[in-house]
């Protein structure tokens, strides 16, 4: 196999890993049914069909960010994603009305936009437009998933105390982030979130202000909530892969803050052979054409790497990598070479333009689970490094 080809194989092992069917099955061994569950996220479906095959029978609803089969006895509602809109605002009324029936939770990444209804007081627009500028900002996902909760009847435990499995894309946080918690109550930050607000250009109304401070409360310390897998497993799980082959490591910690630091920091940190990383940093996005949080960071340690024999892989575990039309991309040293200079394709924001070009694109369509990105830089045992400096 080429070296492509052999990164891919590493990338769908840790794929493999986070699968939410069998991951949800595994967490409710030994459970019986009927069982009535709401599945919030973009692995709310697989989610489903685990605790379908674990219980032998569920019914409930399950909010997803695509059309999909899901067992019978559950209502499917496509919410929108990553702005809320209507359907989003449907999908939320539906859970609020089915909340005292539902006897189990199963919540993933991407439920904040999928599910919403606004706090009392504030409307749709407003939370939209909020979410708008949190994304065009490149606000990190635990800071934006704590805003979402104070200006929404669903988020920060709206739901009520459910037993919750989480499928993580936010290792190492509290699960009551993903998708802003809406079975997990926690306490309110309104001076930290009106602060943010007014930083973002977000009239501070009287009507807004109220919600705000209304929001937060104590979670129940009887509440059963596990974390069934997240980006660390993907990346452990790739990295165990790749030791069949080479010396391998996981990177501590989550990659987090400015997409670029992080990204030198990996490259230059990095010992010889594979290294494998997760987490969601930061990209604001300014023009914006085609492209993803992914295949821009991808882009970016092409040019980093350029003339080494350095590999890197940027990957979103969902499939769906903004609005890229792939799920990342694999570069390596000679990518510029074949593609010409990126500077164009970085400053507005087209890299999958470029990377489609150069054949680089990782096509992987919708994975069916989402724990965030997973990295990858294989450095060769000898041979030119990158001058980070000139990057």
């Amino acid at each position: 196999m080429s070296k492509r080809d052999v990164i891919m194989s590493w990338l769908h092992a840790g794929l493999q890993a986070v699968d939410p069917r069998r991951l949800t099955s595994a967490a409710l061994a030994g459970e019986s049914g009927p069982l009535t569950v709401i599945a919030i996220g973009k692995a709310a479906p697989e989610m489903c069909w685990g605790a379908h095959e674990a219980v032998g029978a569920i019914e409930g609803l399950c909010i997803a960010s695509r059309e999909t089969e899901v067992p019978g006895g559950v209502e499917l509602i496509v919410g929108d994603h990553p702005i809320p809109g209507e359907s989003s605002l449907r999908a939320g009324m539906r859970a609020l009305e089915m909340s005292g029936k539902a006897g189990l939770a199963l919540l993933s990444g991407g439920g904040s936009a999928l599910c919403e209804v606004p706090a009392e007081g504030l409307d749709l627009q407003l939370v939209a437009e909020v979410n708008r500028r949190m994304l065009e900002a490149g606000t990190n996902i635990e800071l934006a998933n704590m805003v979402r909760s104070h200006i929404s009847q669903i988020k920060g435990g709206g739901l009520g105390p459910l037993p919750t499995l989480v499928l993580s894309d936010v290792a190492g946080a509290s699960p009551g982030v993903v998708s802003s918690g809406p079975t997990i109550a926690s306490p309110g930050r309104p001076d930290e979130v009106l602060d943010f607000l007014s930083g973002l250009g977000i009239d501070i109304t009287e009507r807004l202000e109220e919600s705000v401070r209304r929001s937060g409360s104590l979670p129940d310390p009887e509440q059963r909530v596990v974390v069934i897998g997240d980006g660390r497993t993907a990346a452990r799980a790739v990295a165990m892969m790749a030791s069949q082959q080479t010396v391998t490591s996981v990177a501590n910690g989550w990659i987090q803050g400015d997409y670029l630091s992080a990204l030198e920091e990996l490259i230059s940190a990095t010992p010889m052979g594979v290294t494998v990383a997760a987490g969601e940093p930061s990209v604001p996005v300014e023009d914006g054409r085609k492209g993803g949080r992914n295949t821009h960071t991808a882009l970016s340690a092409a040019k980093m790497i350029e003339g080494t024999g350095i590999w890197f892989a940027a990957l979103a575990t969902d499939g769906a990598d903004g609005n890229s039309g792939s799920a990342g991309a694999i570069v390596d040293g000679t990518t510029v070479a074949r593609g010409g200079s990126p500077d164009a394709a970085l400053r507005t924001f087209d890299s999958a333009t470029y990377l489609k070009r150069t054949g680089d694109l990782i096509e992987t369509g919708p994975t069916g689970t989402n724990v965030a990105d997973v990295w990858l830089v294989w450095k060769p045992e000898s041979g030119p490094q990158p001058i980070l400096a000139s990057s």
